[in-house]
């Protein structure tokens, strides 16, 4: 019997060893959690339009493991938030989700989206939720907060009568299969005006048949076209729409002008010219678009600032900078005339420059070479044209020499050789391959620098100019005493009497 007995012993030992070990593992942890964020912000999101999605993540700082027995989002203004919890969805209408284990040590993300509901106000406004966690009878929050904007939505529209936008609240853009964007048709105008903020979708674009007048007296109300996205990751990022767009028509000619306005963050900023058709001679022999550009900037495109196809354009005292193709293409002929201009081209953080800043071609070729030629007669006047490649100009001239090719520089600083230039283009007291020097072109400050030690070249060189630059300062402010009778800076912005 005794034998038995330590016979039973022995075996009960592992037996309740197995057992406390199994009451082991299911000892949680009922410590306090920690969060990466106390509170999860989203920059401004429009009424009706998803957000991004933005996280925050759950630590288990104990060497046990924690079961979070209720982790609820409290839906305080409605369903606007929504969480997913380490991949599992909140599928249901209460917003919660229970027993969620995060082993020893480690840590679970918390995935969050929000969509605003539209309201009656025109100002900025505040969503707040919470995301309560209850682990036995203690209870943390995560505060989600979100800022939503009401605007006017245009889908796909189509614009066939006089149209004004206003200003009150921005406008947004989404194109559908039909209309990627707002196409205004021939022989209506679209004005929009001054204060305006546009904000596009992806690949969404303005198409103009008719006209459009986008317009500001100063740069108080000026008038913005830019991406969708206003979470901080988008800022300046090119390509996150299509582009302003006018297109040929043989029933109107299409045409817009543009003052104070800055056009940030698209594929083609504006494109004049463009049609329907894959038939060049339908390009070549017919008049393009008229477009007028004053005081304007054009920033971080993805191909071109400004993209001109046998097109009629006139830009003064204008910025185009930061794009991933030629900053500005004239192409397949046109008239084209840019007075005080700045034109620079060193890429950004998101696109490497590796093309000229400026192309000039009389023609375009289709898939067998074949060319297609339309007169170019193009001016630069008191312009800078400046890049880090060693030549930023492209000419481009058609073997059928009967078409012109009439270009003219003059007072301008350019970054080609003199000697290239001489073969296409009149060259008239120009500066060649210097390096302008502005104040602070890495942080968007194209003045003149000033300073004795760095003296800009573009100072008071030219003998005339415009009476305002881009800013609507006064023109000429002489700096050089010896300067008398040249005393207008070169490009679009004059620098200042400190």
């Amino acid at each position: 019997m005794a034998k038995k007995f330590r016979f039973l012993l022995v075996l009960s030992i592992p037996v309740a060893l197995l057992f406390f070990s199994n009451c082991k593992k299911d000892q949680f942890s009922t410590a306090p959690l920690a969060f990466s964020n106390d509170t999860l912000t989203f920059d401004t999101v429009f009424t009706t339009l998803g957000s991004t999605t933005q996280y925050f993540k759950i630590y288990n700082r104990s060497k046990n493991p924690v079961k979070i027995d209720v982790i609820q989002l409290m839906h305080l203004p409605g369903t606007q938030f929504r969480i997913n919890v380490d991949g599992i969805p909140d599928t249901s209408s209460t917003g919660i989700l229970k027993n969620v284990q995060i082993p020893a040590k480690d840590s679970i993300y918390v995935f969050v989206e929000v969509t605003v509901n539209p309201n009656s106000l025109n100002a900025p406004f505040v969503i707040i939720d919470n995301v309560n966690f209850t682990v036995g009878s203690h209870t943390q929050k995560v505060v989600l907060q979100a800022f939503g904007q009401n605007a006017y939505f245009h889908y796909a529209q189509i614009i066939k009568h006089d149209t004004q936008w206003q200003n009150d609240k921005p406008h947004v853009i989404i194109g559908r299969d039909s209309i990627p964007g707002v196409l205004v048709n021939c022989g209506a105008t679209l004005t929009i005006n001054p204060g305006c903020q546009i904000f596009l979708a992806n690949n969404s674009a303005i198409f103009v048949e008719g006209s459009l007048k986008a317009e500001a007296s100063d740069w108080h109300d000026s008038i913005v076209f830019r991406g969708v996205r206003l979470e901080s990751y988008y800022d300046d990022l090119p390509g996150q729409w299509f582009g302003i767009v006018f297109l040929r028509n043989g029933g109107c000619t299409p045409s817009g002008s543009f003052s104070h306005c800055v056009i940030n963050e698209s594929s083609y900023g504006i494109y004049a010219g463009a049609g329907l058709t894959s038939n060049l001679s339908d390009y070549s022999g017919t008049i393009g678009p008229m477009v007028t550009i004053n005081n304007t900037i054009i920033k971080n495109s993805q191909f071109n600032a400004v993209y001109g196809f046998n097109a009629r354009i006139t830009a003064n005292n204008s910025l185009f900078y930061a794009s991933g193709d030629d900053l500005i293409k004239l192409g397949l002929g046109g008239t084209y005339n840019f007075t005080q201009c700045t034109m620079y081209n060193t890429g950004s953080f998101a696109i490497s420059h590796q093309q000229p800043t400026l192309l000039l071609s009389n023609f375009a070729a289709d898939g067998n070479f074949t060319q297609y030629p339309a007169p170019l007669n193009a001016s630069f006047t008191n312009c800078v044209i400046y890049g880090n490649l060693l030549n930023e100009i492209s000419f481009n001239r058609a073997t059928n020499t009967s078409y012109a090719f009439n270009d003219s520089f003059i007072n301008c600083l350019l970054q080609t050789p003199s000697d290239t230039l001489a073969l296409f283009a009149t060259n008239n007291h120009n500066l060649f391959n210097q390096n302008p020097l502005f104040k602070n072109p890495q942080q968007n400050d194209f003045t003149p620098s000033d300073t004795v030690n760095v003296l800009s070249p573009l100072i008071d060189y030219a003998p005339t100019g415009l009476a305002k630059d881009i800013w609507d300062n006064g023109r000429p402010i002489l700096l050089l005493l010896d300067s008398s009778t040249h005393p207008y800076d070169i490009g679009a912005i004059e620098r200042q009497q400190q």
